[in-house]
């Protein structure tokens, strides 16, 4: 019988009960003071501030890009802020924060390294110098800037009264540092305006000087004065009270003119480097995108990154037990899901043997992670084979960015975790280096040590125990000069888990498992990269139980991938502004696994080209275009893309979207060479690969709309249509009868012992299944302190012909994709260091078909019921001491229900995890 949960009665009960607590919760909280969202907060400062500085009011401005910087540190903030103090002549506070920015080691160090210059040979035209008899002259001081009325200067001083009262709730030494500057500030311009005041009057003034070229100056007096701007001179005039004059002379030498550049006004907005392998707005993107950042990462206290997804609209996560979890996007979910290409940094983890990732078995932590980009939709046009329902981008923080850190974790069953990471940039050499480890037990016992009908595969040793592995990740970025950059790195893990089967295999123990990555890469100023990694994986695998006498099913695998890129981007004019990307490579593979009899090599070759052309301010049109060569495939597989984009408002983007991917068939699917056991001792069937599999394809077409045109909410809304060919499964199912035995085709397996009784082989589904769905999300900020976030996916995924399964009708029941999933979730972040965060997740019934054993075909399918469930994670957290200390609770399942989220998984149980964290 199928595995059942609690009555959907019962969740419905507990469901109505918990909704309007969690409602009347989100009221409360909004009605507190708080911090909304750091990004969005940080922008709010930050438009503001430029928008003052625009308007002449360069002190407000700049108190106000401060605020910015200390909400969300960006270096570009730095640079705004130097270039409003150089605009207004104030060179010793430009060159301050000048060269905070150079220190962040920006791609264009180089030309403020020359900026810098400039200024710094300005100030020394500033110097005191001496008059015949050696007196010092006293240098003129730097013109005054617009007057600021009493108004303006009250305010500053209540921003920094307000600080201060922050500052002293929190303990936050930096707030009590920017309230002093703002205090500081609104001193000096009450000076200002007061000598302005006692001083007005009138006065002329002429003279002749030497200096370094033409200035104006002041003079003081009845009948002399003295006029110095980039030099200085001597002059009579007549007047009272203050006087100007002007002064020309040959100077001794040239002052260097200022190129101050651009301002940076896109500092906060959002970007996405996954869809188009190039930095762009999400509204620009050519598919539907979501981005999960570091606060939301932080703020749930999630550390298992396939369970962050669920927050995202149209993506199925499925936990089968601490340590794995099956994620699709937009339907075709499965054990050993192979549907979605999970990347670090632009780096393929798939390991290539099963054509699924084992996102659990990653060598770093979350705390380590700047980004995760979610591109739903093909996207093999850009990243070829397996980016076929969508990628899953996982971007680490950049070497020498961000803090160092300690943490430490503990929970229920057994559950620990401990990390560290060392980030540091010296000139320009930066390293990061991070280590952790981690355990937890099974959500459910799986084998009661009073059984006698069966025993415990040998490669276990502990089988209650869920996931345990150490790692370790370094990383390091070296500027060679003239925007030529090397960047390398090496990460490791070593560990035990469980993981879900395939075929009629079901909870299968992974011991002794190793995964390495070891990268490189050389950037140059012109566009030019190269780009070489090689993933090495191996692992010991076999089934928990192991009846008496029956056949060994311990596998074997060492798995090695080295893949090597050319790729050359360039932003030019050419009629309309392009930007352009063309690329090519090899993928070499080679897989030993017992399961497949010999040692199989391949080798991949592929060349991409892309153009992203602004057809107009508010219309962009991209293409993208991509060949693969698989040495199994007859033909080359052609994957395009086209996508027109129409910003017809400011924030609002309207796009459309048509493309193909295809899924290569992996190495069990070709190559398995496999005995399955069955209820008979003696007796098998065996699982065989097929070398003549076609690729499975995609066509979609899919229809978005985008939101962002306030600080305060964002909406996206997609729609799609896709049709899907050729899908692969272990779905051709050979009984032998007893005249293939005499004939030959069947006999007696001397390796196996055992009489097959038939043959399980992989094959292209004959029907065509079409998909229709849609997301509908929304975030909104409605106050200082509180983000929310709600989203609902629709799904339904059919054959075209109803009678594609007349001959096995069982496998025409297969509905494994929700028709219907909910997220919703609350965010807030107090200002004395609380933050809280919940997350209710909601999907309806499933039905799906597996594998099971028959004694007298060895397999056939059976359809299994699931039904919906519902999932209520959340976390309190305090932040002490200026945010280096923070300690948490993370409470995953609260609402207690054992249910199953695959009809072959361990019933999910209810955890909780304390955590430590502390940063310098």
């Amino acid at each position: 019988m199928t595995p059942t949960n609690p009555s959907a009665h019962v969740r419905r009960s507990t469901l109505e009960r918990w909704l309007p607590r969690l409602a009347m919760a989100a009221v409360l909280l909004g009605t507190l003071q708080a911090h909304a969202d750091v990004r969005t907060e940080a922008r709010r400062h930050f438009r503001r501030g430029m928008e003052l500085i625009q308007e002449g009011q360069t002190a407000e401005g700049i108190a106000e890009l401060e605020v910015a910087y200390d909400t969300l540190p960006h270096p570009n903030v730095l640079y705004n802020i130097a270039r409003a103090y150089a605009e207004s002549d104030q060179y010793d506070e430009a060159l301050e924060y000048f060269e905070r920015y150079l220190a962040s080691d920006p791609p264009d160090r180089e030309e403020v390294v020359e900026l810098v210059r400039a200024l710094e040979v300005r100030l020394e035209a500033r110097r005191p110098t001496t008059t015949e008899t050696g007196a010092p002259v006293e240098p003129t001081p730097p013109p005054v800037e617009a007057a600021v009325s009493t108004a303006e200067i009250e305010a500053i001083e209540e921003s920094a009264t307000q600080i201060e009262t922050l500052a002293a709730a929190t303990q936050s030494e930096s707030l009590r540092q920017r309230a002093e500057r703002l205090r500081a500030l609104a001193a000096t311009l009450r000076e200002r305006a007061a000598a302005r005041e006692a001083n007005q009057g009138t006065g002329e003034g002429t003279g002749e000087g030497t200096g370094t070229g033409e200035g104006t100056g002041t003079g003081e007096g009845t009948g002399e004065g003295t006029g110095t701007g980039t030099g200085t001179g001597t002059g009579t005039g007549t007047g009272t009270g203050m006087g100007t004059g002007e002064g020309t002379g040959e100077g001794t030498g040239e002052v260097p003119e200022l190129s101050l550049g651009e301002e940076r006004r896109e500092v906060f907005e959002e970007e996405v480097v996954s869809a188009s392998r190039f930095a762009e707005s999400p509204l620009d993107a050519p598919n539907s995108t979501h981005i999960i950042t570091r606060q939301d990462i932080r703020l749930t206290g999630i550390t298992d990154i396939s369970r962050l997804l669920r927050r995202v609209a149209g993506v199925e996560v499925m936990t089968h037990y601490p340590g794995h979890t099956d994620v699709a996007i937009r339907g075709l979910n499965r054990r050993q899901a192979n549907k979605v290409l999970f990347l670090v940094d632009g780096r393929s983890v798939r390991l290539d043997f099963l054509a699924s990732p084992y996102v659990q078995m990653l060598p770093f932590g979350v705390e380590d992670i700047e980004r995760i980009e979610v591109i739903r939709g093909p996207a093999a046009a850009v990243y070829g084979a397996d980016a076929f329902s969508g990628i899953v981008n996982i971007i680490l923080r950049t070497p020498g960015q961000g803090e160092s850190y300690a943490t430490v974790a503990a929970g229920n069953e057994r559950t620990a975790r401990t990390t560290a990471s060392v980030s540091h940039r010296a000139g320009p050499f930066a390293f990061r280096a991070s280590a952790g480890y981690s355990r937890t037990d099974m959500f459910a016992n799986v084998i009661d040590p009073a059984r006698v009908d069966f025993g415990v595969s040998d490669v276990i040793a502990n089988p209650n125990e869920g996931l345990q592995n150490a790692w370790f990740s370094g990383e390091t970025r070296l500027r060679l000069g003239d925007g030529y950059v090397i960047r390398a790195g090496s990460s490791m893990i070593q560990g035990d888990g469980a993981i879900q089967g395939i075929s009629r295999l079901r909870q299968t123990a992974v011991r002794d498992l190793f995964f390495a990555q070891s990268h490189a890469t050389i950037t140059t100023p012109f566009g030019l990269q190269l780009r070489s990694y090689w993933n090495h994986f191996r692992v010991d695998v076999d089934t928990y139980e192991r009846p008496p006498g029956a056949l060994d099913t311990t596998g074997r695998v060492n798995q090695d991938v080295v893949d090597t890129e050319l790729s050359f981007n360039r932003q030019f004019h050419l009629g309309v502004d392009h930007n352009f990307a063309v690329g090519a490579g090899h993928r070499y593979k080679d897989v030993e696994w017992n399961w497949l009899g010999d040692d199989q090599t391949e080798h991949h070759f592929f060349a991409y080209l892309q153009d992203a052309a602004q057809l107009h301010e508010r219309l962009r049109l991209t293409l993208s275009f991509r060949i693969d060569r698989h040495p199994l495939l007859d033909n080359v597989q052609f994957s395009p893309r086209g996508s027109l984009v129409w910003r017809f408002l400011d924030g609002h983007a309207l796009r459309l979207t048509g493309g193909t991917a295809f899924r290569s068939p992996s190495f069990v699917e070709s190559y398995l060479e496999f005995e399955n056991r069955t209820p008979i001792r003696g007796v098998t069937a065996i699982g065989l690969g097929n070398r003549n599999l076609d690729p499975e394809r995609i066509v979609s077409i899919e229809l978005g709309y985008a939101n962002q045109a306030t600080d305060y909410f964002a909406l996206e809304a997609n729609v799609y249509y896709n049709l899907v060919f050729d899908e692969i499964q272990l779905s051709s199912v050979d009984t032998f009868r007893l005249g293939d035995f005499g004939a030959g085709n069947a006999g007696y397996d001397e390796n196996a012992q055992a009489f097959p009784v038939g043959n399980l082989q992989f094959n292209n589904e004959d029907a065509t299944f079409y998909q229709v769905g849609g997301e509908l999300g929304v975030r909104a900020f409605p106050v200082d302190g509180l983000d929310v976030y709600a989203n609902y996916a629709y799904h339904q995924t059919e054959p075209l012909d109803a009678n594609d399964f007349q001959e096995d009708p069982v496998r025409g029941q297969d509905q494994r994709t929700s028709a219907h999933k909910v997220n919703v979730g609350v965010q807030y972040r107090a200002p004395f260091g609380l933050d809280l965060n919940v997350d209710l997740h909601w999907v309806s019934d499933q039905v799906w078909v597996e594998q099971v054993t028959d004694a007298r075909r060895g397999v056939r399918f059976e359809a299994f019921d699931l039904d919906g469930y519902v999932l209520l994670n959340a976390r309190v957290g305090l932040r002490l001491f200026d945010d280096q200390l923070e300690i948490g609770i993370t409470g995953s399942n609260l609402l207690f229900q054992r249910v199953r989220q695959h009809p072959l998984s361990q019933p999910m149980d209810t955890r909780f995890v304390a955590s430590a964290a502390i940063r310098f």
